[in-house]
């Protein structure tokens, strides 16, 4: 696999991780809300990679959501936009067709947790 093609697996991997990002909006302050809709956007060309070693870490992604804090259907959305990094490990796999895909196996994201 090239290493333009290794980026933009991780890109759009890490930006459709649901599990992450759920974990990232389930840390942030004000328990008190709902988010209606999030986005991650990230350059490939801000990821670097160590293929040797299976590791990448990215820079200037932006992580962004709507929110509607309380319970009052009457309450505004508030738009959430922080910058992220993020590291991690991730890993070939061989499909039964002999094609190789890519894995993430583990990822740290640091972003400021405060909504507001």
């Amino acid at each position: 696999m090239k290493i333009d093609k290794i980026k933009d697996s991780l890109a759009e991997k890490i930006s459709n991780d649901y599990g992450t990002w759920h974990t990232v909006l389930n840390n942030t302050q004000s328990k008190n809300y709902v988010c209606n809709h999030w986005k991650v956007e990230i350059n490939p060309r801000d990821i670097e990679i160590d293929i040797p070693n299976g590791t990448f870490s990215a820079n200037d992604g932006f992580f962004s959501s709507n929110v509607k804090l309380g319970s009052s259907s009457d309450e505004k959305d508030i738009f959430y936009n922080k910058a992220f990094t993020a590291k991690g490990k991730f890993e070939f796999e061989t499909k039964f067709d002999n094609a190789s895909s890519l894995k993430i196996g583990e990822i740290d994201i640091e972003i400021e947790i405060d909504i507001f």
